[in-house]
């Protein structure tokens, strides 16, 4: 199920004989379960979906990222997962005190909510732009229709 790569030293481990674990609904969240499972010392692989421009993802709308585990980790893979779950579920951030926010992560905060101001309403203007471009081309048809009707 191993192998190692020449020269590399580090273990290769072959994605066709694993197990799926966890069926993510993107890359983040299947980095975060591999993540999780690396915890607790078990190996696991997301196997690359393929990026395109700008880091979009190029698989098809709705699909899952496998984590993939050794058969012989699958159940303990689950144990591992459901009580992370359960630890997750049991901890009532409202009140858990995650320290002082820093400074800069303030200021960068406070700039993306501006930044979605700002998208905000330069999609409303965008949407306005087409309305009257559409409007437009609708009363030239219209007016088009009105001249050949009235013509003898």
């Amino acid at each position: 199920m191993t192998a190692h790569v020449p020269g590399d030293g580090r273990p290769r481990l072959d994605v066709g004989a694993m197990s799926t674990v966890h069926d993510a609904r993107s890359e983040f969240e299947a980095e975060c379960i591999r993540s999780v499972l690396e915890d607790a010392g078990i190996a696991s692989v997301v196997p690359p979906s393929g990026q395109g421009v700008f880091g979009f993802p190029l698989r098809a709308a709705g699909a899952s990222v496998p984590v993939r585990v050794l058969p012989e980790d699958l159940s303990r893979a689950r144990q591992v997962l459901a009580e992370a779950r359960w630890s997750g579920k049991s901890i009532d951030w409202d009140d858990a005190d995650v320290g002082e926010v820093p400074a800069e992560v303030r200021d960068e905060l406070g700039r993306g909510e501006r930044h979605r101001c700002v998208r905000r309403i330069v999609m409303a203007v965008g949407r306005a732009v087409v309305a009257v471009i559409l409007l437009l081309m609708i009363a030239q048809g219209v007016w088009g229709l009105v001249r050949s009707a009235s013509r003898p």
